[in-house]
């Protein structure tokens, strides 16, 4: 096999190592005066390549690793604890440091995927999402480099309006962020379980109607503050964690009862087992260890889409979305999981978290990992069946709902304004406009995005 030359492909050519706010200055006037894309990136989660891009010059947030706890900090809208979180932290590691002084806080169901970055401005879901609220309805300051490179700390009532979009509005198009100040919770037990079982005994028919049973159960699970993290892939069911903050394993076997009912009543065998752990941070690393890494591997394609609870209420909506999760795992090659949860009626401030998260109660993901053993073309036709086939199915059973801007694939080809930012779209673009005006910072699908197109070489140009 003849030998081949190494590229960089979409990477940036050159990176700063970013250890405090003269490094951001420094890049900003270098990119100004030579006209060089700039990118940042933390942990480079960000399945649209927002952290990435040919040619430029790029910002590398991970090695900001500060962690400072806050016993008693006070504002107009919040008394409590919180933590000082800088941008290059981890879950994995918050979790561990604030689980020590006898805390908890929000972090992503990946343990390595960043704080500070698209989790906490995009929305960030969590096994905690229905006792707490969205990673961004937690964030109480972001101390952030404006592209003019002031330093300025948002919050909700100074910079309001670049609060406002930060909470929410999507990541690196706003302003660089060096850290966030979030609410931190006080710890305690954690009731937990697992569940799975198949259509061995049944057949399909007769499992596919248990998973639609669960499916019109889901605010009884998610509406004591709970959460239901489940997955479906040839025709087995499995729960990746089920999380019952504050309450113990008797509280999840009386929560789950009643489904266990329906599948003993339809003769299904099945597998549960409850825990109780002592601390958040022991439940998080069971259904999600270990840390730092957790248990997902990092080449996978996907999409998402948010279930609204209107549809429960309606048997027909309810049987077209179980058969719109049927049809997609059909293949046998796609897996789709969904993490049931309520966070409509928790207390936060105003921010940028598109209404459709409130009205759900679930967010549901189709995933694929990558297969080394297929050619790039056979992938291709994977991630083919994904946008075009897959994807417009879930959004027929979800009509009016919305896709989340974290969890998509990047040859979706949906209308992401509306998808991602809702009716916020307008008040986002002016805030761009207002911050960043130039349109210094660029990322696919971010606000602003629109304005630039990527040539045939991977250049950004104004569109």
């Amino acid at each position: 096999m003849a030998s081949r030359s190494c590229e960089l492909g979409n990477l940036a050519s050159y990176a700063i190592n970013v250890t405090g706010e003269n490094d951001v200055k420094a890049a900003l006037d270098f990119v100004k005066k030579h006209n060089i894309r700039l990118t940042v990136k933390n942990t480079g989660h960000d399945f649209l390549g927002k952290s990435t891009g040919k040619g430029s010059l790029a910002l590398w947030m991970h090695n900001l690793r500060g962690i400072t706890t806050v016993a008693d900090y006070n504002s107009v809208g919040y008394k409590g604890p919180a933590a000082r979180v800088e941008a290059g932290v981890i879950g994995g590691e918050a979790l561990s440091v604030l689980s020590q002084q006898g805390y908890r806080i929000i972090t992503g169901t990946c343990p390595s995927v960043g704080l500070a970055g698209g989790f906490s401005s995009g929305g960030g879901h969590s096994l905690l999402a229905s006792a707490y609220g969205m990673g961004s309805d937690a964030v109480l300051e972001w101390d952030v480099i404006k592209p003019n490179g002031q330093r300025v700390t948002a919050t909700p009532t100074r910079h309001s309006d670049l609060y406002w979009a930060l909470s929410g509005g999507g990541s690196g198009t706003y302003g660089i962020v060096l850290g966030i100040t979030v609410k931190i919770f006080p710890d305690g037990i954690v009731g937990g379980g697992s569940l799975t079982f198949n259509a061995s005994s049944v057949g399909n028919d007769s499992f596919w109607g248990a998973v639609g049973e669960l499916v019109t159960r889901l605010p009884s699970f998610v509406d004591g503050g709970n959460t239901l993290t489940w997955a479906v892939q040839d025709n087995i069911f499995s729960t990746n964690a089920i999380t019952v903050p504050d309450k113990d394993a008797v509280a999840v076997r009386e929560l789950m009862a009643p489904f266990l009912e329906v599948l003993e009543m339809r003769g299904i065998n099945y597998d549960f087992v409850t825990q109780t752990s002592a601390t958040y941070l022991e439940h998080y690393t069971r259904y999600l260890g270990p840390l730092p890494y957790g248990r997902w591997p990092s080449t996978v394609q996907l999409s998402s889409r948010l279930v609204p609870r209107a549809i429960l209420s309606n048997a027909e909506a309810t049987a077209n979305l179980t058969r719109a999760l049927r049809v997609t795992v059909e293949d046998r090659y796609h897996m789709v999981g969904c993490h049931s949860i309520n966070v409509k009626n928790v207390e936060h401030p105003d921010n940028a978290v598109i209404p459709a998260w409130r009205d759900a109660v679930a967010i549901c993901l189709v995933t694929a990992f990558w297969d080394f053993n297929l050619t790039w073309d056979q992938m291709l036709a994977h991630k083919k069946h994904l946008v075009d086939v897959i994807i417009p199915t879930l959004e027929a059973a979800t009509a009016g709902s919305a896709s989340y801007m974290n969890e998509m694939d990047a040859l979706y080809k949906g209308d992401w304004k509306k998808e991602f930012y809702a009716e916020n779209y307008q008040q986002l673009w002016d805030t761009k406009r207002k911050y960043d005006p130039e349109g210094l910072l660029y990322g696919y699908t971010a606000i602003g995005s629109d304005a630039w197109a990527v040539d045939g070489s991977g250049r950004l140009c104004k569109a």
